[in-house]
């Protein structure tokens, strides 16, 4: 499971690379949709649309099979739509072949119409080519059929021909209006992404490296999930500008899966230095709770041991805050607050009883220097009405991200904002300098 999940993943980046190169590639004037609405990437200039569906199978044989429902989809799409200035492409990488281009017979496109796929033929062939007979018909409005219903259907498919498709199959497969094209290997791919950033970009290899290529494959998944179509739409220009903007390195779930992400933790280890030499700044530190790998067992021990580094020296003037955003889980703060005591950590909660207390929570702790004594260390909180009101209130100088954070309700205005999606206290504390281990 963990294979094919990682596979699927690599589906996903191929994608996400094959967009990239779209976007580079492309000419003045033409529009990018990600995740189009078409197919995966839908290239539009003035002449036509070329729509782009990707495949990756890294290990896997090429089989026709593995290609029939791409195609179906797509066949699907040429008879619906009225606009014919469409030229599908299908992108697909198998392991045992050559990159280039597969030429599909009228034979291939029988073999696809008599798949016994039963899904196939109730979501694609029977749109392709309607039941004449009305019980069929009917069988094929249910939202659930009985197994007769099913076999029936599958009987009355197996009789029909690709001479019964709406249009001639030689008119299809003109190279002009579809294209089932071999695609390079992932690594390939990734080379060629990365030269053409640099040629037309006009970057530094290491820059590309390091911050522009991790950024942008960042980027395109960020507009990936993005529901309105209209703004998953890129063009080249905007998209380079955008990208020059950039001066931190991405560390998300996606550039995680990149083969030169240790090199980009190094690096976003580096620009976060700075700031983090500084004795007198104001932290603020939210947590994904659920995105977080073995959170309960360590967060503990983390927030001791940061605030040791960043908070025991007598020129520490500014106390952390510690949130934590449980919207789709849940942490026992309570027990959290009792560890940290137990490990001669005060906090400052802002609770009497049950009610919160805004100037209790962000009142500065009183001190006895002489004692080297501090009233307390860290303040800390779960992320609710009160305590967004709270961080609103007094802003940070440095406002740490910590996992998938949904920060809609933050005001993250004129402060700086660090963002780092990683799911382990081991990256976090390297990336925090708290750690020279990674």
């Amino acid at each position: 499971m963990i294979r094919e999940a990682d596979y699927t993943i690599k589906g996903f980046l191929y994608q996400f690379n094959k967009s990239l190169e779209e976007i580079l590639s492309s000419k003045n004037g033409e529009e990018i949709t990600i995740e189009g609405i078409i197919e995966d990437i839908d290239v539009v200039s003035e002449a036509e649309i070329r729509a782009i569906q990707c495949k990756y199978h890294e290990t896997k044989q090429f089989k026709l099979s593995d290609v029939y429902k791409p195609i179906l989809q797509m066949m699907v799409n040429y008879v619906e739509n009225d606009n014919k200035k469409i030229k599908y492409i299908l992108y697909a990488h198998f392991a045992d072949q050559v990159q280039g281009v597969i030429n599909l017979s009228k034979d291939d496109f029988s073999n696809i119409i008599y798949t016994q796929n039963l899904s196939y033929i109730t979501k694609y062939i029977s749109k392709l080519i309607p039941p004449k007979d009305p019980e069929i018909e009917s069988f094929l409005l249910k939202r659930k059929r009985t197994a007769e219903e099913n076999k029936s259907i599958r009987v009355y498919y197996s009789e029909i021909s690709v001479d019964d498709l709406p249009f001639c199959i030689s008119e299809f497969t003109n190279p002009d209006l579809f294209e089932f094209i071999v695609g390079s290997k992932f690594d390939d791919l990734v080379v060629v992404v990365k030269q053409k950033m640099c040629e037309i970009g006009d970057f530094s290899t290491d820059d590309v490296e390091d911050i522009f290529y991790p950024n942008a494959i960042q980027r395109i998944a960020d507009t990936s999930i993005i529901h309105n179509h209209q703004f998953r739409v890129v063009e080249k220009q905007s998209f380079i500008d955008k990208l020059r903007k950039s001066k931190k390195t991405a560390i998300t779930r996606w550039t995680k899966e990149l083969s030169t992400y240790n090199s980009l933790l190094k690096k976003r280890r580096s620009q976060l230095k700075s700031h983090l030499q500084q004795n007198d700044r104001v932290r603020y530190v939210v947590f994904d709770v659920s995105s977080f790998e073995k959170f309960d067992s360590e967060i503990v021990s983390f927030m001791v041991e940061f605030v040791n580094k960043y908070n025991s020296k007598k020129l520490h003037r500014q106390t952390p805050l510690f949130a934590f955003d449980v919207s789709s889980t849940s942490v026992d703060l309570n027990d959290i607050f009792r560890r940290l005591y137990a490990k001669k950590v005060e906090c400052a909660s802002g609770y009497i009883g049950d009610k919160f207390f805004q100037s209790k929570f962000l009142k500065e702790p009183k001190r006895i220097s002489k004692d080297k004594w501090v009233e307390f260390k860290l303040r800390l909180c779960v992320l609710s009405d009160d305590t967004y009101k709270a961080i609103n209130s007094r802003k940070c100088e440095d406002f740490y991200l910590v996992g998938s954070v949904n920060s809609e309700k933050i005001d993250l205005l004129d402060i700086n904002v660090e963002r780092l999606e990683v799911t382990s206290f081991k990256e976090l504390r390297y990336l925090l300098h708290m750690s020279s281990d990674l």
